[in-house]
């Protein structure tokens, strides 16, 4: 397959969006949170009220993306021991650039009667990826264990409060009266980042819904966290009628025979590869031999991201970007020990630069040659010519692609950044658009410190990157999860390009 034919299978939806559909579903059901503190302070643990009895719940929902049922959802919260224990099992059907997809995750959280995490763990599974996470909880330090296809890592995330659930905030919103106005701040952990972020929670209108034609009375409440947005509307008895996570998946209440049936497989899967095409007013018609090109950003807040900087430079809302000279830059050797980049060098539960396996591969990969820039190269040439280029659903991990040897540009960036980190070259992960087949696509490469950041995209074979890789972000899947501030809202006009 020629190279233009293999990279384009690969860009659009399947490069980012689909990773971030998947997420907006994820973030939605796992989020596990210290208690909420101002806007509105629970000075009080979230225990039934005198006569009350503990708190159940049990709701069956269809997952829908763009009005056609592509999953469920079953989530089960009940009396376990001294606490509640709270289970949750979805399977979402969607087809990516013509290929289906079937994804199943488990959730399990183990609490004490206050909602107080105990323990729990989450498991994702599809063709491409195995990944379970179990957490332990000692006061304030999560404890966790991950394991990805044969392979186990023990991480930490250490929280300023002792975590609860999502759930938490349930009973104690219907005791206090679900009320127009009230509004709560919470640091959340995301098991399938393995990282934090702040959510807020607004409770924004009381209103009247339909489902399935049906007329409910229900409160609209807003959720916030990491650049994503997401609504959920509760009956007065706190139960979750209906949710739109971040992307537009849509979960509705539904009985559990209801919730189950209806759902496209195999080739009649709901194919999702087209929505996130930015079109632009004129072609490009070498792209990958610009020195320079400036655009117009416009339907978003360029200086909310990290846009400006290095080859980039942004006035307002036009961004020029100028292709790195590699011969100008000064002569940089391996290992890099400047002060200041010593993040960039560091392991990660995703970037597994510190295992063995790692290590001698890039060690192979880049034998005695000791000069940065040229160390990059071969990495970057390495990985290009050796992964099979071919939409993935996964949550992309270093140790996964080298043994899978196949993925988009996720599991092409992870590898990469591991690989150069493993033999002290600093490196992280980019995520933008570039320009393919008429228009903008959602995407992922990196960047390098050579002496300066260059970029390098290791699923196009370029190095540096041409400058029509428009770089939004920097950092993992936590920080790669902000692009959501753009998809749906970026528009861009071709100024200039030579």
């Amino acid at each position: 397959m020629a190279k233009k034919a293999i990279v384009s299978r690969i860009l659009g939806w399947g490069a980012i969006g689909f990773w971030l559909l998947m997420m907006g579903l994820l973030v939605r059901r796992e989020g596990c949170m210290p208690s909420p503190v101002p806007y509105a302070e629970v000075t009080a643990p979230i225990l039934p009220g005198p006569g009350e009895e503990t708190w159940a719940d049990e709701a069956w929902m269809g997952i829908y993306f763009q009005g056609q049922k592509v999953g469920w959802l079953h989530h089960v919260c009940e009396p376990w021991d001294d606490g509640y224990v709270v289970r949750e099992e979805s399977l979402t059907h969607l087809k990516m650039m013509n290929t289906p997809h079937t994804i199943r995750t488990e959730t399990t959280c183990w609490t004490d009667k206050a909602f107080s995490l105990r323990s729990f763990t989450f498991r994702m599974r599809s063709a491409a990826v195995s990944l379970e996470v179990s957490g332990m909880v000692e006061g304030t330090v999560v404890r966790l264990e991950i394991r990805s296809d044969g392979s186990t890592r023990q991480e930490e995330i250490r929280l300023r409060r002792s975590p609860y659930l999502f759930l938490n905030l349930r009973p104690y919103l219907v005791r206090e009266g679900l009320e127009t106005g009230k509004s709560f701040r919470v640091p959340v952990v995301l098991p399938s980042t393995l990282s934090q972020a702040d959510a807020v929670l607004t409770v924004e209108a009381e209103e009247e819904i339909r489902i399935h034609g049906e007329s409910r009375q229900a409160f609209r409440i807003q959720v916030s966290y990491a650049g994503m947005e997401a609504t959920s509307w509760y009956d007065p008895q706190g139960r979750v009628l209906k949710e739109v996570t971040p992307m537009g998946l849509t979960l509705v209440r539904e009985p559990a025979g209801q919730a189950v049936s209806g759902l496209k497989t195999g080739g009649e899967a709901v194919d999702v590869t087209a929505s996130t095409m930015i079109p632009v007013d004129r072609p490009l018609s070498d792209p990958a031999g610009l020195r320079m090109l400036r655009v117009s950003l416009q339907g978003i807040d360029p200086g909310a991201l990290e846009i400006g900087g290095g080859r980039q430079r942004l006035q307002g809302s036009i961004l020029e970007i100028v292709r790195e000279d590699l011969d100008s830059l000064p002569e940089i050797r391996i290992p890099v020990g400047d002060k200041g980049l010593e993040a960039f060098l560091e392991a990660t539960p995703f970037l597994q630069s510190d295992d063995e396996r790692i290590q001698r591969q890039a060690r192979k990969i880049v034998g005695q040659e000791k000069a940065a820039v040229e160390a990059a190269r071969r990495l970057m040439e390495w990985v290009y010519g050796n992964l099979v280029k071919r939409p993935t659903v996964s949550l992309p991990s270093a140790l996964q692609v080298l043994d899978g040897r196949a993925g988009d540009c996720n599991e092409h960036a992870v590898l990469m950044a591991a690989l150069a980190r493993a033999i002290g070259l600093p490196a992280r992960e980019v995520v933008g658009v570039v320009y393919m087949d008429g228009g903008f696509f959602y995407h992922a490469w990196n960047e390098v410190w050579v002496g300066k950041w260059v970029s390098l995209d290791p699923v196009m074979g370029q190095f540096p990157a041409d400058v029509t890789h428009v770089k939004f972000l920097e950092g993992g899947l936590e920080e790669q999860m902000r692009i959501a501030e753009v998809i749906g809202r970026l528009s861009m006009e071709i100024l200039e390009a030579r």
